[in-house]
């Protein structure tokens, strides 16, 4: 087989000439890597050039694609559409990580153009001040806020949290006013742990440590920037880890800074799929990622950013639940890259995310499916997507997650319905776990589906407990018609070996507490209740030094079993 003999050239435009950053094999590929690039704001324009050799060795070039950064436009002062604003009552209130991301959709945009954080806006006069003087924005931004909240808070009329809105404001300012009007006058701090101990001697040492480290943030003028100095304030002994979360929280919104650390992502799939894996701690650097995406990915392992965590979860389930194109380079795939994201997001013990992520995943597959024809109903879109999943556990996972969704609640019985039809139709272990699945793992899977079941408070008490028997009786006839007992409890083995194998597999956590466990529970207690059990059991012990130390072991696991 002859190699190919057409390639393609990915260029980027720097320091006023074209430089080759990349090569691909296929067009659509180096499009969507170009695209890529054009999109992380680092370079001018991108280009693709194919190049072709000919059978004479000389190569003919052709330039398939050129794009130029868009410009950038600072005098547009727009708001972003935001659909809810938390009720804030206090003025801690709005330095909470809620109020902030608040502010960090509203104005995102602005925040933008600054290269300011929400935390570095609301401890800062002078961002303050410049905010406040940029035209209508800020009246327009309280009275976007204030319209919000008064809807949440039931109020008919918005003007008293207007009023509060623009009174909190007034003390914020006069806050950060104070701090930097302090004497001696406040300097960026070298360290974190200057940062803390020049705060201790202020009025307000929270607001003191925040506004100090404020400073040395807004001397760095780009998110990477900021991010690098925040992750080496976290190597720091006398850090607070709450702090550098609540940082870090703000600094995973922007979409450069997003772009920036994910390196390169062929579609919006890929990169949701990404980010959902950083926010877990299990990601892979991809390629162009910064060396600190393994400090960063590393930290989230950890369980250390909690509040970035929710950060990045709240930003993927706005993209999927949003209209931005899953595939924009191949609208083809959007419905195979929609089918790989929701395989990674719905696993058997939960949904990525929870019930919000079950919800915008939904709304992405009524739209998805929708884009083909005729518009679905909604339980319709539901049916739809759980045929996309792998098998019976997963489904119900779902089913259950989107229980606790509003959009679940809203669908009530039609919903629950589904879930009904569901259980009772799955009446063998081979609709709830594929049959290559090793026979622990089957059992496991109904273990969780059963427990899924009973712990769904978005269920009535009474409906959930019906349905988590039905998955019992599932576990029991699979146990029946498999002899998975009979083949634990050999006939030909010895008794102490039966017995051992027996009570560790009660105790194995396999196996649900009802039918299932009564079944292997009754057959121990055959066992124990037979004539001169424990001269049997001594007997049958291959080395009679160790029979009473075994003996003595199988009681104690009888009790670490439940047997008491």
């Amino acid at each position: 087989m002859t190699p190919s003999k057409t390639s393609f050239e990915i260029h980027v435009f720097a320091d006023k000439r074209w430089v080759i950053t990349e090569m691909a094999a296929d067009e659509a590929a180096a499009k969507a890597f170009a695209d890529n690039l054009l999109h992380t704001g680092n370079h001018e324009a991108v280009r693709v050039v194919r190049d072709f050799e000919r059978l004479d060795g000389t190569h003919a070039e052709t330039v398939v694609l050129e794009k130029k950064a868009p410009e950038k436009a600072p005098g547009d002062l727009t708001l972003a559409p935001i659909a809810e604003a938390p009720l804030c009552t206090t003025i801690e209130d709005v330095y909470a990580l809620p109020s902030r991301t608040a502010i960090g959709r509203l104005l995102r945009k602005y925040l933008d153009e600054v290269v300011v954080t929400p935390t570095e806006f609301l401890h800062d006069a002078k961002e303050m001040k410049r905010f406040g003087d940029r035209g209508t924005l800020l009246f327009s931004a309280i009275d976007r806020v204030a319209g919000l909240q008064s809807r949440e808070a039931g109020e008919a009329d918005p003007r008293e949290r207007r009023a509060f809105l623009e009174s909190a404001w007034e003390t914020l300012q006069k806050r950060a006013r104070d701090f930097a009007a302090a004497k001696p006058k406040p300097k960026p701090p070298a360290s974190f742990a200057e940062a803390l101990t020049q705060s201790a001697a202020d009025p307000d040492p929270a607001f003191g440590l925040m506004a100090r480290l404020t400073l040395a943030l807004l001397e760095r003028r780009s998110w990477q920037g900021k991010l690098e100095l925040v992750l080496a304030w976290a190597l720091e002994p006398e850090v607070r880890p709450e702090v550098i979360d609540g940082l870090l929280a703000d600094l995973v919104v922007p979409a450069q800074m997003v772009q920036d650390l994910l390196g390169f992502q062929p579609n919006l799939a890929a990169a949701l799929g990404q980010i959902v894996d950083l926010a877990e701690g299990r990601a892979e650097p991809a390629k162009f990622a910064p060396e600190l995406f393994a400090d960063l990915n590393q930290m989230f392992a950890a369980g250390r950013l909690p509040q970035a965590q929710q950060a990045l979860m709240a930003r993927t389930i706005r993209e999927i639940g949003g209209a931005n194109p899953l595939s924009r380079n191949d609208p083809a795939q959007e419905f195979e890259m929609f089918h790989r994201l929701l395989h990674r997001l719905v696993e058997r013990d939960r949904v990525a995310g929870g019930p919000l992520m079950a919800e915008a995943l939904l709304q992405r597959a009524t739209r998805v499916q929708n884009a083909g024809g005729a518009s679905l109903v909604v339980v319709e879109s539901v049916r739809m997507l759980l045929g996309a999943l792998a098998d019976g556990c997963i489904r119900l996972q779902f089913l259950l997650t989107l229980c606790a969704a509003p959009l679940g609640r809203a669908i009530g019985a039609g919903l629950t319905e589904l879930l009904r039809g569901h259980v009772t139709r799955a009446d063998h272990i081979d609709h709830w776990c594929p049959v290559r699945h090793p026979p622990r793992d089957r059992m496991a899977a109904l273990k969780g589906a059963n427990r899924a079941l009973l712990t769904c408070e978005a269920l009535d008490e009474k409906f959930r407990a019906g349905l988590a028997a039905r998955v019992d009786a599932v576990m029991a006839r699979y146990l029946q018609s498999e002899g998975v007992i009979e083949k634990i409890d050999k006939t030909d083995d010895p008794l102490a070996m039966r017995a051992i194998r027996l009570v560790k597999f009660c105790g194995s956590g396999v196996l649900i507490e009802g039918q299932s466990l009564d079944m292997a529970k009754a057959r121990v207690i055959e066992h124990l209740r037979q004539k001169q059990f424990e001269e049997k059991f001594l007997a049958s012990v291959p080395d009679p030094a160790q029979a009473e130390k075994a003996l003595r072991d199988f009681h104690r696991l009888l009790v670490e079993c439940g047997f008491g």
